[in-house]
């Protein structure tokens, strides 16, 4: 890093520190040469969809979370923000709030990963002001790039949160009026391998809900308080796990799985689809090898993730039929540039959108008036095979993107070139690719999305995740 970005981290670390009551935005201290807004007011266009199931055991599509595991969470049903002279809010959280979703009261929760370890956030939707926090079981290293044990939460129909844990357990949090309080934990320690974390959990429409560990231990979970029933693949696994009303999807280091349980209960594999990977590249902008993508739900019987090779190719799966047909189409993303993928796939009706992260080494790698490589590409699937709508040059090196059905608008940050080091809110026209706004984030180190999603909220605004907290943008028009 910079002198200047080492600096600007020293005050993120002192404001996480600091007493509890203070409530500091995110420093940018050369936001003042940066221009607010660029493009213009946006009018909404509703997407006809077909969209997948709301989940029953889920809290409704937008609010459950911001992962595809959460159902319906990158398309979101709820309104975001226009372009009518938007403003913004931001809010000091060191360590990154990655995962974000919302209680029945309209109030955010983040999943954030900071200095002290893993830890759940209920937040003032409009101030931002840090209501309660609970601390979760603390990681086993100080790699901030471990997003096992906490990063991941779900929000139950009952409003319950559903929290895999570094101790090895499967946490209930329940969200009150000023507190987050922990109402049980299922240990799944004897049924995962050793020095194996839970990782990635889901709800399934099946009655059980779903966690997998480090090392591909598929985990079901009753939730009428049967035993855990376990199946080791025996695969590294750093992704989301996906549902429907098919089964749950896995994505491991080699494959793509369809799975689901026996008359008894026990998980088994429905079929195996192997995932190419490429050769290693430092520069590829992932955290992990593989995928790089959560399984991905596309309406008509499709299930969508990316390879591991560089260009990295959409791979759309067929979920039922036999082996011979499963794989019913394979299509390049992101022209002749070098690409990869380490973003959530985004769906809504037969299309999906990927995003290019290849570049993003660290978070240095954006600073000094750098960027990323970019690109955006929506892809249609069709019966007869799948081909590309639009690509999009826009450079969004490491955020979490969402769609909204309401507006029809794919909602990003993005950073391009040149300095003062620039992050924004951008919004791209769903059918066309074409940049409608974008507005000011914040400039520097702590506005880096580092793998932050942005959700949309009951009120219209927008809340994205950052290295340096959490960022609120509402229209005032």
């Amino acid at each position: 890093m910079t002198p200047r970005s080492v600096a600007i981290a020293a005050l993120l670390l002192a404001a996480v520190t600091g007493p509890a009551r203070a409530q500091l935005p995110i420093p940018g201290p050369l936001d003042g040469p940066l221009p607010r807004f660029e493009g213009a007011p946006a009018a909404a266009r509703p997407l006809p969809g077909p969209f997948p199931p709301q989940n029953p055991a889920l809290a409704p599509d937008g609010r459950s979370g911001s992962g595809l595991a959460a159902g319906n969470g990158a398309a979101s049903p709820l309104p975001g923000p226009l372009g009518q002279l938007p403003t913004r809010a931001s809010a000091v959280m060191a360590g990154g709030c990655a995962s974000l979703a919302f209680d029945a009261r309209g109030r955010l929760l983040a999943g954030c990963n900071g200095p002290l370890g893993p830890s759940l956030r209920l937040l003032d939707p409009s101030s931002l002001a840090t209501i309660a926090t609970l601390q979760l079981p603390p990681r086993r290293n100080t790699d901030r790039t471990d997003l096992a044990g906490g990063t991941h939460f779900l929000v139950r129909a009952d409003g319950t949160l559903l929290v895999p844990a570094n101790d090895g357990t499967l946490l209930t949090v329940a969200v009150q009026d000023a507190a987050l309080r922990q109402v049980s934990a299922v240990s799944l320690g004897a049924l995962l391998a050793a020095g194996e974390r839970p990782f990635a959990v889901a709800a399934g429409f099946d009655g059980r809900d779903w966690v997998v560990g480090t090392n591909g231990t598929v985990i079901a979970v009753p939730r009428n308080g049967g035993p855990p029933r376990a199946l080791a693949l025996g695969e590294p696994v750093a992704e989301d796990a996906a549902t429907d009303p098919s089964g749950v999807y896995v994505v491991t280091l080699d494959a793509l799985y369809r799975i689901a349980t026996d008359g008894a209960g026990a998980p088994h594999v429905i079929w195996r689809l192997p995932v190419p990977r490429g050769v290693p590249d430092s520069h590829a902008g992932r955290i992990h090898d593989g995928s790089g993508t959560p399984p991905a739900i596309v309406p008509g019987g499709y299930v969508a993730i990316t390879d591991d090779v560089n260009p990295p190719r959409l791979m759309v799966a067929r979920v039922r039929g036999g082996a011979a047909r499963r794989l019913a189409c394979s299509v390049p993303l992101f022209g002749r540039r070098p690409g990869s993928v380490e973003a959530q796939l985004v769906v809504a009706g037969h299309s999906v959108v990927a995003t290019n992260a290849y570049g993003y080494d660290s978070l240095a790698t954006t600073e000094g008036g750098r960027t990323t490589e970019g690109g955006i590409q929506r892809v249609l699937v069709r019966r007869r095979g799948c081909r590309t709508a639009w690509t999009s040059d826009e450079v969004s090196p490491s955020a979490q993107p969402v769609v909204s059905r309401a507006t029809g608008l794919l909602y990003t940050i993005d950073k391009p070139a040149g300095f003062p080091d620039r992050w924004n809110l951008a919004a791209l026209d769903w059918r066309t690719g074409k940049l409608r706004f974008r507005a000011l984030s914040g400039e520097g180190l702590g506005f880096n999305s580092d793998g932050g999603a942005v959700v949309l909220g009951p009120d219209g605004a927008a809340y994205a995740g950052s290295f340096g907290g959490v960022e609120r943008f509402e229209d005032i028009g």
